[in-house]
């Protein structure tokens, strides 16, 4: 492809001979990844700046560069504003633009983002539409797996992605945005079909200055993305807070609710145990009555905003509704494992903030005949002003067991004394158990017919980081393992 072609609608100047002829064969903002051809983005980062890699780009095989300031290399340049965002401008030229020619739906917010997305990818595989996913657990589109490293890959990436989806006949991509993408302009440039907002809850404060920034940035989808249409759900008080601002740019939403009267709301539900629900709801203006293999209420409310971003698409709400009774779950999420008979259950889930980790119990306690157990930690070198309020948390449950997440370069028990510290007056309930495998022996050892015991936030993940080495640790396959071992 041309250069002009490749930096179509961005501003620049051109230095040391580049010119709009120039043959461009790839797009690359990691020098390392750099080949013949190729046209280097220099993107200035927290940490690095691509300007001081731009030598070694050259080296590598780089065509020409994009710099924010004119270097002393004698190589053609593309003088720019911003880096970060002609990154993402030039990716989507490069790779064809595939978000005009797809319906994507962009889904943002604290909790629920990997569930909705993947509820949106059944109802429209169930409609009959290709769809492809990009997120926490995976890019993939059928039986193709893409590289993963983020939730939403870098702009480049993320491009490069969704041009070969287009390719593989996708009609529409679900992915997750993340707040640290709309930071980084990871979206700039993707055109969304849908953007939808589930929920806000601390998360992220080590990126984050506080909440107020937290909210601000998730904001940036709805009003500086090109976006088409937009669901809201209103449960929590971001919501509101989103959906004022839309009414008073006048901005076009579907509001969402499991609370109160909304365009798409919960009448009733039937909790099934750990098996799901039987929901009753108005989706525009038709009462519907589906069932939703998932369980509590706050998978209620999922279900409701993938309706919403579906219905926005073009599906028929009874048909899509209806579709959900095959959906079979979500990896990591309320995911249950076979306890073989015992008569107890076992969930394991990504529960990894304390809204997320209130609402896995309350799920546990609606499925639970007994008791219910709790294994969880928190994450080193992350927010230490969360720990306290996870040990808050988990004081609901029967039976607490505080153990190891990945606690990475902090000391273990400094994490877990810190955790345990937020049950106050029921910490004295609290059983330390630094080893991870330990700790799920142990509840397991514990639990009796009719019990719930939930393994709470790693889900989906296979490893764990002690110090600066990770190793492989899945906890289903652990939870297993301690099964098979039990008397």
């Amino acid at each position: 492809m041309k250069l002009g072609e490749v930096l179509r609608d961005v501003a620049f100047s051109y230095a040391r001979g580049a010119s709009d002829d120039l043959e461009v064969a790839d797009v690359a903002y990691d020098s390392r990844r750099v080949g013949p051809g190729a046209l280097f983005v220099c993107v200035p980062g927290a940490a690095f700046d691509g300007h001081d890699f731009a030598a070694s780009a050259v080296q590598g095989g780089a065509a020409a560069l994009v710099v924010e300031r004119e270097l002393d290399l004698a190589v053609p340049q593309a003088i720019v504003a911003d880096a970060r965002d002609v990154l993402a401008q030039a990716s989507a030229n490069f790779f064809g633009n595939a978000s005009q020619h797809m319906q994507v739906v962009g889904v943002t917010g604290t909790a629920g983002k990997t569930t909705i997305t993947m509820l949106v990818e059944h109802m429209l595989r169930a409609a009959g539409m290709e769809c492809g996913i990009i997120g926490t657990i995976g890019n993939r589109m059928g039986e193709r797996v893409f590289s993963h490293r983020y939730t939403t890959p870098e702009s480049r990436d993320l491009q490069e992605i969704l041009g070969t989806m287009e390719g593989m006949g996708a009609q529409a991509v679900a992915m997750e945005v993340s707040s640290h993408a709309l930071l980084t302009h990871r979206c700039a440039h993707t055109r969304f079909a849908v953007a939808a907002f589930t929920n806000l809850s601390r998360e992220h404060m080590d990126l984050h200055s506080n909440m107020e920034d937290y909210f601000a940035t998730k904001v940036r989808l709805f009003f500086e993305e090109d976006v088409a249409s937009r669901v809201v759900c209103t449960s929590t008080e971001w919501g509101v807070r989103l959906a004022q601002m839309l009414r008073e740019a006048q901005r076009d939403f579907v509001e969402v609710s499991c609370d109160h009267e909304a365009d798409v709301c919960v009448r009733k539900i039937l909790p099934r145990g750990l098996a799901g629900s039987l929901i009753f709801a108005k989706v525009f203006e038709q009462e519907l009555r589906f069932e939703l293999p998932l369980p509590s209420r706050f998978n209620a409310e999922n279900a409701l905003v993938a309706l919403a971003a579906v219905c926005r698409l073009g599906l028929d709400p009874a048909r899509a509704a209806a579709s959900l009774a095959s959906f079979s779950g979500v990896p990591g999420r309320m995911e249950r494992i076979d306890t073989g008979g015992r008569g107890f259950s076992v969930v394991v889930d990504f529960a990894h903030t304390p809204e997320e980790l209130v609402y896995a119990l309350h799920a546990a306690r609606e499925g639970a005949a007994g008791r219910v157990a709790v294994v969880f930690g928190c994450g080193g070198d992350r927010d230490k002003g969360k720990r306290p309020m996870m040990g808050e948390a988990a004081a609901q449950a029967d039976y607490v067991v505080v153990t190891n997440d990945n606690p990475r370069t902090e000391d273990p028990a400094a994490i877990a004394e810190q955790t345990v510290a937020g049950m106050g007056d029921d910490a004295e309930r609290a059983h330390v158990r630094l080893n991870r495998r330990e700790a799920i022996r142990d509840a397991l050892a514990w639990a009796r017919p009719g019990d719930v015991v939930l393994i709470a936030g790693k889900g989906h993940e296979t490893t764990q980081t002690t110090g600066t080495e990770t190793a492989h640790f899945d906890d289903r396959e652990v939870v297993r393992e301690e099964l098979d071992a039990l008397p």
